[in-house]
This record gives C-alpha cells, sequence and structure tokens, in this order.
C-alpha cells in the first residue's frame, strides 16, 4: 500500500476548515484595520485576529476566540472623549478598543454606554467575509 493512500480518507475531515480575512480601509492603502478568521478543524472552534495598521509606525494585533461562522463584528469610530482616538468593535456582548496611535487592541472589562459611529460590518455575506460599510449592512 502507498503512503499517500493513508492520507486520502481524511481529505474529507479538512473541508470544513476555514482561514479567510477582510479589511476596512482607514484613509489609505497601508492604514487598515483588517480581521483574519482561523478554524484549524471542522470541529474546532474559530479564532478571529484583529490587525490594526497604520504603516509604518503600527503593525499589532489581538485574538478573539470561540467565534462563531456566523458571529457579526461592528466597527464604530469611538467618540472623542477617549485620550488618543480608537475604533471600538463589538462582537455579542464583548467590545474592543482598537488603538492605532499606541498600536494595541484591548478588550473592555465593561461595554461603554456610547460605542459612537458606526463605521459598518464584518460579517458572512453570500459566502464571503466581507467588511459591509454601515447603510450597506
Amino acid at each position: 500500500m502507498k503512503k499517500w493512500m493513508l492520507i486520502v480518507p481524511v481529505l474529507p475531515l479538512l473541508g470544513g476548515c476555514l482561514q479567510d480575512s477582510t479589511s476596512y480601509e482607514v484613509s489609505a492603502r497601508d492604514h487598515a484595520i483588517t480581521l483574519v478568521r482561523n478554524q484549524m478543524f471542522p470541529w474546532s472552534d474559530i479564532a478571529v485576529e484583529v490587525i490594526v495598521m497604520r504603516w509604518p509606525d503600527c503593525n499589532a494585533g489581538g485574538r478573539i476566540e470561540g467565534v462563531n461562522q456566523e458571529d457579526k463584528f461592528t466597527l464604530y469610530k469611538a467618540p472623542d472623549e477617549y485620550p488618543e482616538p480608537i475604533f471600538m468593535l463589538k462582537t455579542g456582548k464583548q467590545v474592543f478598543a482598537l488603538s492605532d496611535q499606541s498600536c494595541r487592541v484591548q478588550k473592555f472589562e465593561e461595554a461603554p454606554d456610547e460605542l459612537g459611529e458606526k463605521l459598518g460590518t464584518f460579517a458572512e455575506k453570500d459566502g464571503k467575509f466581507q467588511f459591509l460599510a454601515a447603510g450597506k449592512d
């Protein structure tokens, strides 16, 4: 028996894996917020990498664990009351602060009352993960 024939029965199990991404362009191609969804196996949870990029000064991110393929991530431009300009990303009851100045992604312990101006939603539409601008989502 050939070694490659041992792999063939496993291939259908890998068919449910997921890896895709989409971005919101803040002001230019080198200034964006990108979400990357990863699922190693069909039975495992999906992890989302949140990447904040303002090249060449900032390229960092954080990870959101245990989300579903149907989960939506709503992006807001935070109110001006914060010490630095930030964006907020909300999924379910979780809210994250995204800074392209200090180059950080941080989870709020408690969601703020005011999230700011809604910019749009990262979601799956027509089988593709994409950013849907406010008013089009």
